[in-house]
């Protein structure tokens, strides 16, 4: 029986260690949770926190207004671009 308890520590630190692991990562990323919603369906999910690692922000000038897009750290890519409400086309 000791065995098994120690057994469940082992994995319930381990699940611990991981978890505060992922959340340094995502949170030096530098931007909100809401923002790490990639596919916009309003919710963020673990996958996406995930996917948040390999994410990188930088501005960005489109028709004269700066925005922020969000790009693939691994090949430069943009998944996003976040520009003000107010300039948004109609």
């Amino acid at each position: 029986m000791g065995k098994i308890k120690r057994s469940l520590a082992a994995i319930a630190v381990l699940a611990v260690l991981i978890l505060v692991g992922v959340a340094t990562l995502v949170w030096q990323t530098g931007y909100s949770i809401s923002e790490m919603d990639w596919d916009s369906d309003g919710e963020t999910s673990l996958a996406e926190l995930w996917r948040a690692i390999d994410v990188g922000r930088r501005s960005a000038k489109r028709d004269g207004v700066y925005c922020q897009e969000f790009f693939n750290l691994k090949d430069g890519l943009p998944i996003r671009v976040d520009c003000p409400e107010s300039t948004a086309k109609k």
